[in-house]
């Protein structure tokens, strides 16, 4: 195999008329190490190559769905399952299956529970790291504790998101109930100085669900950043699990589902660079208002819809009780509305369980592999813009004629939710 790198992600392979030749890191990388089909976009010049989506790459585990908290947005205002937490075996047997996946890269910790409040979170990584993967882990941040820290270094967590919903203390605590803003940030100010001691790293990122009641703080999350020796920033929507939190949607409009656009916004726009003190706020405003395709300073913007990166990034997750869904919004049951009012009931979706069959048996079976090829092609109803019907209730079938689970109305999937 030939391969030379230009940069960490500019990578030059060896190709003849038949065949390009990857280095193993790279066939790891696309999930080609043991063959696979590749999925290749061609553009005017140059194309895209989109990994094998049968290849598993990132595991999400929910050691919990317990909270020390009660936010305001959270699930659990409505939620009637149970609230349990992962038994010991159940992930020392989830941790021996993992070693059957070649191209295995990521485990990250979270779901709809609060990672850190699981007694066992510190051995979890530990294991986790055995494996030779990146360890991540999405955290309120209210536990991270001086002897919880120490223990996320010594079992070589790699990255920690820490979720924020206000930049300042009377914002984040009317929305996180139950944590104090000032003591989650001396935690992660603690965490930044012992990074800078330790030869080990842990990258931090910020979590933002931005609502009215918080959008004008989305200005501040760079300083809150770099209070906090954070370098990544992830913002999402707020998902509307009763009808109350509808008004606080700042992405209410009807969401265009299709890879069909109307007038202007079908047309891309081209734009060169241009001083930043010539371009006037409103002028970028009315920019990306009328245009969806658009390249501005070499940089391209493109709303993704109707794309799932739960199967594009190759990702499964394993709920509390070893049950395996394939991405968040199937993990659980639960009540979530259309920005219009109208209910839909989400059923969750399980394609077995780890402790009855192995989860290379369960990825790799005929159900789950038509499942990942059915949403990758997302040939799905249009519900975020019709007027809501019958079939918008649950998410048992759609007006295309597709079963349980349809994903018509997944607001992940036209990028207004979005995970770390």
């Amino acid at each position: 195999m030939n391969i030379t790198t230009d940069k960490e992600k500019n990578l030059r392979v060896v190709a003849d008329k038949e065949q390009i030749l990857l280095s193993e890191d790279l066939a790891k990388f696309l999930g080609t190490l043991n063959g696979g089909q590749l999925r290749v976009v061609k553009h005017d010049n140059k194309i895209e190559i989109y990994a094998n989506v049968h290849s598993l790459s990132k595991v999400y585990i929910e050691p919990t769905a317990q909270c020390n908290l009660a936010c305001h947005t959270c699930i659990r205002r409505t939620w009637q399952e149970p609230m349990g937490t992962m038994k010991r075996e159940v992930f020392d047997n989830l941790i021996e299956q993992l070693k059957e996946f070649d191209c295995l890269q990521t485990v990250m910790f979270g779901g709809f529970g609060e990672p850190t409040f699981h007694k066992d979170i510190l051995y979890m990584i530990q294991q986790v790291k055995t494996l030779g993967v990146k360890a991540e882990m999405v955290t309120n941040g209210t536990l991270l504790h001086e002897e919880m820290l120490k223990g996320l270094f010594e079992t070589g967590l790699d990255t920690l998101w820490v979720s924020f919903d206000g930049t300042n203390e009377e914002c984040f605590e009317d929305i996180r109930e139950g944590a104090k803003f000032n003591e989650v940030v001396k935690n992660l100010e603690i965490l930044h100085i012992m990074n800078l001691r330790n030869n080990h790293k842990i990258k931090v990122g910020i979590t933002f669900v931005v609502m009215k009641s918080n959008i004008n703080q989305l200005k501040d999350l760079g300083s809150l950043a770099q209070r906090v020796g954070a370098d990544m920033i992830s913002v999402s929507n707020v998902l509307p699990y009763s009808a109350e939190m509808i008004d606080q949607m700042v992405c209410k409009q009807k969401v265009v589902t299709t890879n069909q656009s109307y007038g202007s916004r079908g047309i891309p726009i081209n734009l060169p660079y241009i001083d930043k003190q010539e371009l006037d706020p409103q002028l970028l405003y009315d920019i990306f208002k009328n245009y969806d395709k658009i390249n501005i300073f070499r940089n391209g913007y493109e709303r993704e819809i109707g794309n799932c990166r739960f199967i594009k990034d190759r990702c499964t997750f394993i709920k509390w009780d070893g049950r395996v869904s394939p991405c968040m919004g199937l993990l659980h049951s639960y009540k979530t509305y259309f920005t219009d009012g109208e209910e839909r009931v989400v059923t969750s979706y399980s394609l077995g369980d780890i402790e009855e069959n192995r989860l290379k048996e369960i990825w790799n079976s005929k159900e789950y592999s038509n499942y990942r090829d059915n949403v990758d092609s997302y040939e799905f109803s249009p519900c975020l813009q019709c007027s809501p019907c019958n079939l918008t209730e649950t998410n048992k079938e759609d007006c295309y004629g597709n079963i349980f689970p349809t994903c018509s109305g997944c607001l992940w999937a036209q990028s207004v939710i979005q995970c770390p």
